[in-house]
């Protein structure tokens, strides 16, 4: 009976959960449009509001999920509430699934909060991903730029090749609004929308780079090439940096490995006492579990202190 009620609460509750975020999010969704069109009417004459305006805010009064979201390419109308629909969903569905083989009511607490938090993991990945090949093509447009704009092609002229010729849709994309939207609404403004779409240290110092050489006099040409040494230079000590990140995180791993084949060593040796006690038992299987929780949060943290910044 008591187990049936349970399965009962475990189905009944995110049904509920998931209702009441959907309230919560049309909620803050009508109440965030409301104080758009008010700001829009104090700040402007106009009493008729252009529709690009309200839907083009700034990520600055954003929310920081949807900031996130922006980052990894997700801009679409919703994307929040989707993204914390299938965190949840993610989240109960494998915590279900790893409560038929644990038994264990402790343990399906835990794993559907932690693997509810793997879609942002995942999202962070996205995010990092989509920042490594930007910079990686900006660094090579800015060679091109750089060689034209020796040869005597302007800075303009010379960007609108490089964009052309730049192998990554993710980088065109990006250097598009600049192209198309500058003698609309200005190149800070044109910037400033890049920066929403991509999270790019480059291109922010890129940014305050053309700045700094159109407004110092001087040959802009030599205030880009000093960029592309500056980059290239930063480049090279990442690599050498990666390459020591590694052989930590191996010799974690082997630490890791050793630790799995003592515990086999010693489970046969004591005629499989161990097993009986760890996967046999409901304490034992609550005892593994955190020891496993235990060891993921340490390499959690050991990837966490070896990140690259």
């Amino acid at each position: 009976m008591d187990d049936n009620l349970f399965l009962l609460f475990m189905i009944v509750i995110p049904i509920l959960f998931v209702l009441f975020t959907i309230n919560i999010f049309l909620f803050y969704s009508k109440l965030k449009l409301k104080r758009v069109i008010i700001n829009t009417l104090s700040s402007t004459n106009s009493k008729i509001i252009d529709k690009n305006r309200v839907e083009h805010v700034s990520t600055k009064n954003s929310s920081w999920l949807t900031k996130k979201l922006n980052y990894a390419g997700f801009s679409m109308k919703g994307a929040e509430f989707s993204f914390i629909l299938i965190s949840i969903t993610f989240g109960f569905l494998i915590s279900f699934f790893i409560y038929f083989i644990a038994q264990s009511k402790v343990i399906f607490v835990f794993t559907c909060l932690i693997f509810s938090f793997f879609p942002y993991l995942f999202l962070v990945k996205m995010i990092k991903s989509r920042e490594e090949e930007f910079n990686t093509n900006l660094k090579a447009m800015i060679d091109k730029v750089t060689s034209m704009m020796k040869s005597g092609v302007g800075f303009e002229q010379a960007l609108k090749k490089s964009i052309m010729t730049c192998k990554s849709k993710l980088t065109q994309d990006v250097f598009n609004i600049y192209i198309n939207e500058k003698a609309i609404i200005g190149e800070d403004k044109c910037f400033e929308k890049m920066f929403d779409i991509i999270e790019s240290k480059e291109l922010r110092i890129f940014y305050l780079t053309i700045s700094i050489g159109r407004k110092s006099g001087g040959k802009f040409s030599n205030t880009l090439d000093t960029l592309r040494k500056t980059l290239q230079d930063q480049g090279e000590i990442k690599q050498e940096i990666t390459s020591s990140t590694k052989e930590i995180r191996v010799g974690t791993y082997m630490i890791i490995g050793l630790i799995v084949f003592t515990y086999i060593m010693m489970n046969d040796a004591l005629n499989n006492s161990l097993n009986a006690h760890f996967f046999g038992s409901d304490v034992g299987k609550i005892q593994m579990f955190f020891i496993s929780l235990w060891v993921a949060f340490g390499i959690f943290i050991n990837n966490l202190l070896t990140k690259i910044k």
